[in-house]
C-alpha cells in the first residue's frame, strides 16, 4: 500500500463510525433540508408550470418574499449532499434494502447533474423568452420533472423517521 492510503481509510472509517453513532441524526437533518425543497416546488408549480399551462400564474406569495424561495433554492445543495451521503451509507451498512436505496441514490444523483446542467432561473426564461439563453422546449419541460424526483425521497425519508419513531 501507499503510504498514506492507511491514514485516508482510517478517516474514512471514522467518519462512517460517527455517522453510524448519529444516524438518527443524521436521518432528521437530511429529511429536513430536504423537505425544504417544497417550498420551491410549491413555487416552481404555482408560479412556473400553472403560468406555461393555464396562462396565469397561481402563486400567492406576495413578490417581495420571493428571495426566500431563491435561497430555499440554493439549500438544495447540502440537503442533496446530506441526502447522498444518507443513502450511500445505507447502501454499505443495509445491503437487504440496497435496491431500494441504489433507486434513490440515483433519483438524487440526477438533481445534482440537473443542477449544474440547467437552472430554474434558465428553466423560466426559456419558457417565457426573457433569456439570452435559449434551451429547446422539451428540456425546461424535462428539467422540471427531474425537481420533481425529490418527492419520492422526501417520503422514503419521512417514513424512515416515523418507523424509527415508533421502535
Amino acid at each position: 500500500m501507499r503510504p498514506g492510503f492507511n491514514v485516508k481509510v482510517d478517516l474514512v472509517q471514522k467518519f462512517i463510525n460517527l455517522y453510524h453513532r448519529y444516524e438518527n441524526l443524521n436521518l432528521k437533518i437530511t429529511f429536513f433540508l430536504i423537505s425544504l425543497q417544497i417550498l420551491h416546488l410549491y413555487w416552481l408549480t404555482t408560479d412556473v408550470v400553472f403560468q406555461k399551462l393555464f396562462g396565469r400564474s397561481f402563486f400567492i406569495v406576495p413578490k417581495a418574499f420571493l428571495p426566500i424561495f431563491v435561497v430555499i433554492d440554493y439549500i438544495e445543495i447540502p440537503a442533496l449532499l446530506s441526502a447522498i451521503i444518507f443513502y450511500s451509507y445505507l447502501i454499505r451498512s443495509k445491503r437487504s434494502t440496497a435496491k431500494k436505496n441504489y433507486l434513490f441514490l440515483g433519483m438524487l444523483a440526477v438533481q445534482v447533474v440537473h443542477i449544474f446542467w440547467i437552472t430554474d432561473e434558465v428553466v423560466y426564461n426559456s419558457l417565457f423568452n426573457y433569456s439570452f439563453i435559449e434551451i429547446p422546449y422539451v428540456l425546461s419541460w424535462i428539467a422540471i420533472l427531474i425537481d420533481y424526483l425529490e418527492l419520492p425521497v422526501m417520503v422514503d425519508l419521512f417514513y424512515r423517521i416515523i418507523k424509527k419513531e415508533k421502535r
